[in-house]
This record gives structure tokens, sequence and C-alpha cells, in this order.
């Protein structure tokens, strides 16, 4: 994600946290697993491994691409040579250079080795070595002409009647402008697969806001940062997280300042004005009011988790979001090989009990369907992996009208098909808030 404001203090802070929450940070407990950066991570994955020679990631500034792409590299093995450039060049030899010099060579400014020759030959023997050879463009669309023309003979470098170059453009959504040309889509672009990569949902906002101040020591997030707070966040940053990281960030200051122990519409108004954010902000008329998510929550609200072999357990819905996955983190713990670290999140919203799949592996079946997201009523059945769990709130009967928040998802890609499904393609089918993220 995008460089932020430096971090808050950690020693002496006033919410006992042991990192700054909102920092850049490439550790695993940090990475908000949201289901369309899962979705990117697997597309630029099948496009490594695949036959295609070039993928393109788009999204607006600031939702994550250079943090995928950390956490791509992060994972490559010997059979991938990477040469990764991410900033501008104004000139073709500026560019070459630092491919060369990322691939290895040591060259100064001055020399007047023909780099692209020297490239072309490195390219070939690596390819008759058996190794993969990528090169991970950023900001192409910010690119100078010339570097483009440059990148387009690369990519068609070939050795016996295959090109050679492996090619991962990143951008902004102007990208596909370019890549659209008539020069560049003759040459390149034909057939080139492409992932539009979102900003968050006011959902995955809440989501991402809990699981980052869980990460860094937060035992109660709903207290520090109450969920009565996310929709402004949202607005207010359009989703988008590296503007999420810097506002919380600096409404955390602002609340330390005061030496108070939660963040509250002050502060975070505090925060607005200092951002010069005022412009994006709702009226005070149109946010929630001032009672935070966990004092709201239904005291009678409860899980009651079956898993074979063990005997039920029940499980108290205190606090405004509970996590359920396999890892230790989770307010409930599954330990089981089918249940991703991070499943699935319950969050209060509008005075319902929300369930959100957050891009697991073998996803969440409500009532026997698969749904990534639901207003939950009393006795749906739920099941996680292996694990029936039942939620039971009297105040939240069944009712008989559909709810129109309900996604409800089949044959999503890279999830196990239900019984009596049809395992070919990778449709998805959606009721309620459209999934978007389909397709890409």
């Amino acid at each position: 994600m995008d460089a932020l404001d430096p971090a808050i203090p950690v020693a002496n802070n006033p919410f006992d946290l042991i990192a700054d929450p909102f920092a850049d940070s490439l550790d695993d407990e940090f990475f908000f697993p949201a289901e369309q950066h899962v979705r990117a991570l697997d597309f630029m994955g099948q496009a490594l491994w695949s036959r295609a020679r070039l993928a393109v990631v788009t999204a607006e500034s600031g939702c994550g691409k250079s943090l995928l792409i950390r956490r791509l590299v992060r994972d490559l093995d010997e059979r991938v040579v990477l040469a990764s450039v991410a900033r501008q060049h104004s000139h073709p030899r500026e560019f070459l250079l630092d491919i060369l010099r990322q691939f290895g060579f040591s060259l100064e400014d001055e020399d007047k080795t023909d780099r692209r020759r020297l490239i072309e030959r490195f390219l070939r023997h690596q390819a008759s070595m058996g190794r993969i050879c990528l090169l991970i463009v950023e900001n192409m669309q910010a690119a100078h002409p010339l570097v483009l023309e440059e990148l387009r003979l690369l990519a068609t470098i070939e050795a016996e009647g295959t090109r050679v170059l492996k090619v991962l453009m990143l951008g902004g959504s102007s990208l596909n402008r370019v890549l659209d040309s008539p020069r560049m889509a003759e040459s390149l672009m034909s057939v080139a697969p492409r992932f539009a990569l979102t900003s968050l949902t006011e959902d995955q906002t809440a989501a991402y806001v809990a699981h980052r101040l869980r990460a860094a020591g937060s035992a109660n997030p709903d207290v520090l940062m109450p969920h009565t707070l996310m929709q402004q966040i949202h607005v207010c940053t359009s989703g988008v997280p590296a503007r999420i990281n810097r506002l919380c960030s600096r409404a955390l200051a602002c609340a330390g300042e005061e030496g108070l122990q939660t963040v509250t519409v002050k502060a975070l108004d505090q925060a607005i004005h200092e951002l010069d954010l005022q412009g994006h902000a709702l009226p005070a008329m149109m946010q929630e009011g001032g009672v935070s998510a966990a004092s709201a929550w239904n005291p009678d609200s409860r899980l009651l988790i079956a898993l074979q072999g063990l005997p039920d357990r029940e499980v108290p819905l205190q606090g405004g979001r509970i996590l359920i996955g396999r890892g230790e983190e989770a307010d409930v713990r599954i330990d089981s090989v089918f249940v991703s670290r991070y499943h699935a999140l319950i969050v209060r919203d509008g005075g319902h009990d929300l369930m959100l799949d957050l891009g697991s592996t073998n996803g969440l079946l409500v009532n026997s369907r698969r749904v990534l997201r639901r207003a939950l009523q009393h006795r749906d059945m739920i099941q996680v992996g292996p694990a029936k769990v039942t939620y039971l709130n009297t105040k939240a009967e069944a009712v008989t009208m559909p709810d129109p928040g309900e996604t409800i998802s089949f044959a999503r890609p890279g999830f196990p098909v239900a019984a009596g499904g049809d395992a070919e393609g990778s449709s998805v089918l959606a009721f309620g808030r459209p999934d978007n993220t389909a397709n890409r």
C-alpha cells in the first residue's frame, strides 16, 4: 500500500498497543484477507504459472497493489527469475538499465552496452535452463511512450517460437486506455487477462479496522474504535486501505493527545479536519447514533457450536465484532484444516447481527446455502468447515420477507461444490447486493 504518515508512538501510548495498527506492514498478522485481495493474489499466481505471457492488475492508488506484489514475490522459488520495476523512467535506456540491475547485472549509468540485446540473451539463456523470467512493472499508466515501446519490444522476444518473458503490469484504471491503444493491442494485449482490484465496502472497512487493531494488540477493538464511527471512516476514505490507515492513525493520535481510552466522534472529526477531508464527511445528522456497537449488542445473542468428537459449547456474542476462524486470534476458534485462518465475521449492523464471509477457502453455508453476507435470524444453521454453528437470538425471529442485503453465491471460483452441484464453470449467481468481483 501507499506510504503512510509516521507511526504513532507505541511506547507510552494510552491504548496499550504493541505496534502501530495502521503502519505499512508485510507481517501476516496485519494482512487483511478481503475477498478481492485474495482473488487478486490468485489471479497473479495463475498468470505466473499458466501459458499467459502478460497479465494486468488495475486499481485506484492506495488499494494495495504494491502490498500484493510483495506478498507474491515473497513466495517465489528458484524457478522464477524476477525483475520488479516501480519508479517512472523518462528514457528507455534508464528503464532497460533498471531491468538489468534487477536481473543481477552490474552496469554503470555510462555503460554503452546494447542493453536490449543483453536482456534478450539473458532471457533466452534462462528459458533454455527451464526458468521463468518475470518482469513486474508498476505505474505504467504514466510511463513515457518510448518506455512503453521498449516494453512492447521486450515482450515480443522469442526463443524457438515461444515468447520468453512474462510481464505483470500494475497501474490505475487509465492503464486500460494505454493497453487498448492500437499499437499496444496489436502486439501485446489481444488476450491479456486483467483484474480490477476494488476498494473495501463499508462492512469490509469495519472488519479491516478491527483486524488491524487486534493484530496490534488491542484486546477489544470495538471499545478502542467503535463501530458507530465506521460509516464516517468509509465515506471519508472511499474504502481505500491507505486512506483508512491514514485517517485511523490520525484519529488514534488525536484521541491519545486528549488522554482518551477510546476514539470518539470528536477525535475522528478532528482527524478529518486536520487531513482536510471535510468535503467527504457525512453531516452529523446522517451519522449513526452515539451509542457504541459494543453497548448496543444484544446480550441474548449467542452461538451454539457442535463439532464431532467434542462437547457442544456456547459462545455469547459480546462486543461489536466476532471473528470466526482457525487462527489463535479468532474469538470463535475452530481448529480444522477446512477452516480458514480468518473465515467469517459477525458484526453489528443497524440492529442486526450480520455474518460476512472473509474470502474463506471453503466458503460459508447458512441453512445449506452458500452465503457471502447475511443478516442472521434465530436458529440459523451455519456450517463452518466441520463445525455446525447455530445462531440463537429470540429477538431476531425469522421473517417472511427476503433480506435485501443477503448475497448468496453458487459455484464461486475456488469454492468446493455443494452436493448435487455442477463442478464445471465459475459462474456466480447472487441475490441481494451485487458481487461485482465475479468474472475477474
